[in-house]
């Protein structure tokens, strides 16, 4: 008994489908119009009020007492900074300061980390090498710009308060030290001054040459010594008021640009509008093929 050999396969024209398509053409229109309509009616409920602002924030790169930087600190990790920026009592903070809830927040709140050296851009949750980078914030939600703006901002402040610990440690030390160096050097230099006047009271005086070597050897010893000591202060000084420059200017977490807050502009609106009808297009497009298969094995049931 011999079998027929298979029906050959079938061959799929693409301009059949576009035929499908055309007859359904109404299915297309329709689903469009109901995505874009979806998105208005999203816009106008409460989204129109759509506002964003971004702070970034320099994290700073620790010194050693030596100058060098000092490696594996909180600043050459990003991820440490991004998890402090989404915590709880970081948010909770910020919401307080703009009239939110920290729940609400949470979810309008984006950390972006970039590292300078590496020139990449780095995830939200993602660690980055080769130096401090730049957190940049964001939020952005349903709000006025004064809010968005100001919930940025704190948090941005929250974690440089959080990043400047050891600078700050150290920018106290080091005032300190300047201040007791500016100290003993006036005094130092005061003792020199005396130690040159009595040298010359000495000198200008009846007394005999043996009499004058006498009274000049203590002012001498003392002007020896008091002269070593304000040379090496005087030294020191500079170094330590260029180390609280550093600290400042380097060392610091600090903010690169403030938060301003903005309205969404009007272009991602329209983008939203371009992006909703091409989605109801490929919606509707899905629909009116599967209308025409369905009528077509609805009408091979039939003559069956």
């Amino acid at each position: 008994m011999s079998s027929s050999p298979p029906p050959p396969p079938r061959e799929v024209r693409v301009t059949d489908y576009a035929r499908r398509v055309a007859r359904r053409w109404y299915v297309v229109v329709a689903a469009v119009v109901i995505a874009v309509a979806l998105v208005f009616l999203h816009k106008v409920s409460g989204s129109t009020n759509q506002a964003t602002a971004t702070a970034s924030v320099y994290l700073g790169q620790p010194l050693a007492a030596g100058g060098g930087p000092i490696p594996q600190t909180p600043q050459s990790n990003s991820g440490i900074a991004v998890t402090f920026v989404k915590s709880t009592a970081t948010l909770a903070d910020a919401a307080k300061t703009s009239g939110l809830t920290a729940k609400r927040l949470r979810s309008h709140v984006s950390v972006i980390a970039t590292s300078a050296s590496a020139g990449g851009t780095a995830g939200s949750a993602a660690r980055t090498s080769g130096g401090a980078p730049t957190i940049s914030i964001t939020v952005e939600g349903p709000w006025s710009r004064q809010r968005v703006q100001a919930a940025a901002t704190s948090l941005a402040n929250s974690l440089i308060g959080f990043e400047n610990r050891y600078a700050d440690i150290k920018r106290r030390q080091l005032k300190a030290r300047i201040t007791a160096e500016q100290t003993e050097v006036k005094q130092l230099q005061a003792t020199v001054d005396r130690a040159n006047a009595a040298l010359q009271e000495v000198d200008r005086s009846s007394l005999s040459s043996t009499e004058k070597v006498a009274a000049s050897a203590s002012w001498g010893q003392i002007l020896a010594t008091s002269t070593q000591q304000l040379g090496d202060v005087s030294t020191q000084l500079p170094n330590d008021q260029i180390a609280l420059a550093a600290v400042d200017a380097i060392e610091s977490a600090q903010m690169v640009s403030d938060a301003q807050g903005r309205q969404v502009s009007a272009v991602r609106r329209r983008s939203s509008f371009v992006v909703a009808a091409f989605i109801g297009f490929i919606v509707g497009v899905g629909l009116a093929l599967l209308w025409e298969e369905l009528r077509a094995r609805r009408a091979v049931s039939t003559r069956a």
